[in-house]
């Protein structure tokens, strides 16, 4: 927006115009533009923030003790001036509310709060599809607190496409691009020709 246009801005804040605040575990891992880890996926400018002593295995158990990092983590990038805050990985999603309540501005967890949304969008016969990281993660206890059950969507899992594997599962320092784009089309693919009526699909996992 021009400034010109402005009548007033209002201080107190360091830094100003970052919309989005993003929240993400410690990972090295190769990302792409897509990634919401990667900031070129975005065009408008993000501020990142690193949720400090929390791990993948406490997401995947759903360990309430997330929770005091998770917000800690969130409100420094809400100082920041960010209008909303998303994460980097769809397993927050049990969290949503008790982190949501803590903060001053709107907290998405995950892409899973997309679901119960979309599917009043479709015919009724229709199924939503579900690409996940790891099939074998995503429990019934992570979809509750979005509004949707196991039987309600059409689960592909990535954990048997091997660059994926490799990459975000195994966590190595290097990405077949090709490889990797050629695993998640497979995934989609596969999901397709194994659902009848598939009206759309979320990716859980934004990797």
């Amino acid at each position: 927006m021009n400034s010109a246009l402005l009548d007033q801005v209002n201080g107190g804040k360091n830094h100003y115009g970052q919309v989005a605040g993003i929240l993400s575990l410690h990972s090295s891992i190769p990302r792409l533009p897509g990634d919401p880890g990667h900031a070129q996926t975005f065009d408008f400018p993000v501020v990142y923030s690193t949720v400090e002593g929390v791990s993948i295995e406490q997401l995947i158990t759903i360990d309430q003790t997330c929770v005091t990092p998770v917000v800690a983590a969130a409100r420094q990038v809400q100082e920041k001036g960010v209008c909303f805050i998303i994460t980097s990985c769809g397993l927050y999603a049990p969290f949503q509310k008790l982190i949501a309540d803590r903060l001053d501005i709107p907290f998405i967890s995950s892409g899973l709060q997309m679901v119960p949304m979309l599917k009043g969008f479709l015919p009724s016969h229709n199924k939503v599809g579900l690409i996940t990281g790891h099939s074998g993660l995503l429990s019934q206890a992570h979809l509750a607190t979005s509004g949707f059950n196991l039987d309600q969507v059409q689960v592909k899992g990535m954990q048997d496409y091997p660059e994926f594997r490799r990459v975000v599962l195994e966590g190595a320092q290097n990405m077949e691009v090709k490889k990797m784009r050629k695993d998640v089309v497979n995934a989609a693919s596969s999901l397709k020709n194994s659902c009848d009526h598939l009206g759309l699909v979320v990716l859980e996992c934004p990797n």
